[in-house]
């Protein structure tokens, strides 16, 4: 009886050493997975209405996945940077850039993801996505932008 138990308990504690051996380290650019996930968390950019800073409802299902993905690697800590599209002051677009970032930061700590891994940015009208200056253009400068900063 004691040999079963010990070899039963000697089982136990090497199971999840063999188990952890043929794991990617979490936040790994080795991992294929990470990787596309990573890329979809800075790709996917949350937008807003003019002169608006409300979170929108397909922005808030961009940002459920965004904190999906900090919830399964738990070692990512990101950046939100606000931005706007050129009309408006410069002032003005910093300030409005900044409730945006805000906002989205709001809500994803909302749904649980710790404040301390994120920080905020605003660059207000300074790095447009589309140069153009057009409402399409327009439209796409205005977002939230999610950067993986260290992982």
């Amino acid at each position: 009886m004691k040999k079963l138990t010990l070899l039963l308990l000697t089982g136990l504690l090497v199971l999840p050493l063999a188990v952890g051996c043929g794991k990617k380290k979490q936040g790994s650019g080795g991992d294929t997975t990470y990787t596309s996930l990573k890329s979809a968390f800075s790709s996917d950019h949350v937008y807003f209405d003019f002169d608006r800073y409300d979170i929108r409802a397909d922005g808030a299902a961009n940002i459920q996945a965004k904190a999906a993905f900090l919830g399964q690697y738990p070692g990512v800590q990101a950046e939100i940077q606000g931005h706007c599209d050129e009309r408006g002051t410069e002032v003005y677009n910093m300030a409005l850039g900044d409730r945006r970032a805000k906002a989205a930061y709001n809500y994803i700590t909302s749904l649980g993801v710790d404040g301390r891994r994120l920080s905020v940015v605003s660059y207000g009208k300074e790095r447009p996505l589309d140069p153009s200056h057009n409402e399409a253009a327009w439209a796409r400068n205005r977002r939230a932008q999610f950067a993986v900063v260290s992982e």
